[in-house]
């Protein structure tokens, strides 16, 4: 009687089985991996693009009590700038927000505030 060597069809079969489960965990982590890189990208460029739109006011000096709306673009892609100078309680003193965002009506990715004073 000779033994013949190798694997049963049940432990080929478990095999398999447990290379799928562990392959589709694989590519799920993989998916939500880079899933997270693009919108990490998103919001790194909309603070970006409020910093820019936050120095430019700073260069243009003291500027006057308003709400704009307006695009912008940059890294090949149109960005939505909302753009808001307020009165303050302080003297000479106005505070500036800007909110950026993908659509016109979208979510806010980056929301920027600071103070630019008269002199």
């Amino acid at each position: 009687m000779t033994t013949e060597r190798g694997f049963t069809l049940l432990e080929v079969m478990i095999a398999v089985t447990i290379f799928a489960v562990v392959a589709t965990t694989i590519a799920n982590v993989s998916s939500q991996t880079v899933s997270n890189l693009l919108v990490i990208e998103e919001k790194t460029l909309a603070a970006l693009v409020a910093e820019n739109r936050l120095a430019e006011m700073r260069l243009a000096g003291y500027p006057n009590v308003s709400q704009t709306n307006d695009t912008f673009d940059m890294a090949d892609r149109e960005w939505f700038i909302r753009t808001e100078v307020e009165e303050t309680p302080f003297p000479d003193t106005r505070r500036v927000t800007v909110a950026v965002s993908r659509e016109d009506e979208g979510g806010e990715l980056a929301r920027l505030t600071t103070l630019i004073g008269m002199h």
